[in-house]
């Protein structure tokens, strides 16, 4: 270091032997302490005093997170004590920290007039002075909040349904096939013929083309429709002999030249 790079030595003291000595008693397994000697009323040398540091060996989470030893540096490189800044970053969120000495480094650089740069970083984290959002902003944080929330209970409505929906088609489809199933052979061809001329009167023909018996009961929303509208009618019938006098007006039907 040249000799004319501190002219004072308090700007030395500070700026050199301090801000080493809070660095290294703070993190490392050494610490020092030192001595001014004095030649009258001029400092003329510094004796040192160098010991194992204890606070090494303890549980330290200011030490041990490096965002929040980062945060006492920046604190005591503005002039606050090492106390001083371990207890306002343990009582106050690190985000106001961040923010109080970033703002502070910038009125610096900018060469605005700071008195006291730790009194101010003091106040400045204590009172909360980050800007505070106004009434308008704080309503259209809100509503836009508001609307977030509506989407999301729109899109999960909106996939319950859709669970909802398939498995309700699951549900007619098996009913469907139970019953069609459950028929003989002479019943079911007499029933299919019968529901393909239905779903020729009732949807469009490149529906009605769809169906071709078996699995193609319940696979068309329309088709599932209609064939639970037949069936309900089928299943009206309040007696088997019923039942088995409209299968068989169907076998009639479908066997008319």
């Amino acid at each position: 270091m040249g000799a004319g790079d501190y002219r004072f030595y308090k700007d030395f003291r500070v700026r050199v032997v301090d801000m080493a000595r809070r660095e290294i008693n703070a993190k490392t397994d050494i610490a020092f302490e030192y001595e001014e000697i004095k030649e009258g009323r001029k400092v003329a040398a510094l004796r040192f005093t160098i010991t194992r540091n204890a606070r090494a060996d303890k549980p330290d989470p200011l030490r041990d997170d490096p965002r929040l030893a980062r945060l006492v540096t920046r604190l005591t490189t503005h002039g606050m004590t090492e106390d001083a800044a371990r207890a306002i970053v343990q009582t106050h969120e690190p985000e106001l920290v961040e923010w109080a000495t970033t703002t502070l480094a910038r009125k610096l650089k900018a060469k605005e007039p700071v008195e006291n740069p730790a009194g101010w970083l003091r106040k400045a984290i204590e009172e909360d002075w980050r800007p505070q959002p106004t009434l308008f902003a704080q309503k259209q944080t809100q509503a836009r909040e508001t609307e977030r929330q509506a989407e999301r209970e729109r899109l999960d409505l909106e996939a319950k349904t859709a669970e909802g929906r398939k498995a309700d088609a699951a549900h007619e489809k098996a009913a469907i096939m139970a019953y069609v199933n459950s028929l003989s052979p002479e019943e079911r061809e007499a029933l299919e013929q019968g529901f393909r001329e239905h779903l020729t009167a009732t949807v469009p023909a490149i529906v009605a083309k769809r169906f071709t018996g078996g699995e193609t009961w319940g696979l068309d929303p329309l088709i599932r429709k209609q064939a639970i509208l037949l069936l309900t009618d089928i299943k009206q019938k309040t007696t088997p002999l019923m039942k088995q006098l409209h299968l068989q007006q169907l076998l009639q039907l479908n066997t008319i030249p």
